[in-house]
């Protein structure tokens, strides 16, 4: 398996990882702290683990569980970046800000809703006042078919566009603002699922094994949960196959609540 399909999955478990407990979310719990603990070797000349931790992730509720605040860290525990979110009376995300330092604002999106609660438009405001707007166009059935952003001198800087085949995206196109593609997915829906998913008594995931082409299982994701059905501890393997560094370390959920 090549170095760069490697480094994809990484990423998209550790964002399952990280982001599954917004599926089993309880109105009840204002911040969610997670912090990883990474095994490590000792010293080249002990084979021996230790387990050194930092913090990952912190996430901030309202009563509604609507998600309010997002800080990431980097893997030396320190401030990465930051978002905050705003919400009109359905719930639906209106605001999204963006902080690469604590207290530095540098992005601002403003969405627009139609009645079904679809985005129409978004407007990206930066720190030195320019402001990009982004048109969304939808199908008969709802479906998201362009995505259009200009600059606040009208020029049209990207386009994007969306193919549906019986509600299935099958292509997806990037252009640039004279036209032409830049990037260009295919999607093929009918590929096998190359992911093993075992499921508890109650259907919470609680073990996910990525398999490569040749059936073997080079990636591992295992959950346990608490007696609330909480997520509490996400470990994860992932063998690099000698192309990237092999990662062994687990994730560990604490939670605050409203009185």
């Amino acid at each position: 398996m090549a170095l760069s399909n490697i480094y994809s999955k990484f990423m998209h478990y550790f964002k399952k990882a990280t982001h599954n407990h917004h599926i089993l979310m309880d109105n009840r719990i204002k911040g969610i702290t997670i912090t990883q603990f990474d095994y490590v070797i000792r010293n080249i000349n002990d084979e021996e683990l230790d387990i050194q931790g930092h913090p990952h992730h912190y996430s901030e509720f309202d009563l509604n569980g609507n998600l309010l605040k997002e800080i990431r860290y980097n893997r030396y525990g320190e401030f990465e970046e930051m978002f905050d979110y705003g919400y009109d009376q359905s719930g639906n995300v209106i605001r999204e800000s963006y902080y690469p330092e604590e207290n530095e604002l540098a992005e601002e999106k403003i969405f627009t809703r139609n009645d079904s609660g679809q985005i129409v438009l978004a407007l990206k405001n930066y720190q030195d006042g320019s402001i990009d707007t982004t048109t969304f166009l939808y199908d008969d059935s709802n479906h998201l078919i362009e995505k259009k952003t200009t600059t606040d001198e009208d020029e049209v800087e990207q386009i994007e566009k969306f193919e549906w085949d019986n509600g299935i995206l099958i292509n997806h196109e990037i252009l640039n603002g004279e036209g032409e593609l830049i990037s260009e997915q295919e999607e093929h829906p009918a590929r096998p699922n190359q992911t093993r998913i075992t499921h508890n008594e109650l259907n919470q995931v609680v073990s996910e094994e990525e398999l490569d082409d040749n059936g073997e299982v080079f990636m591992t994701v295992n959950r346990t949960y608490d007696e609330q059905g909480r997520a509490d501890e996400v470990e994860v393997f992932i063998d690099g196959r000698g192309q990237a560094i092999s990662r062994h370390y687990f994730l560990k959920y604490d939670y605050t609540f409203f009185e």
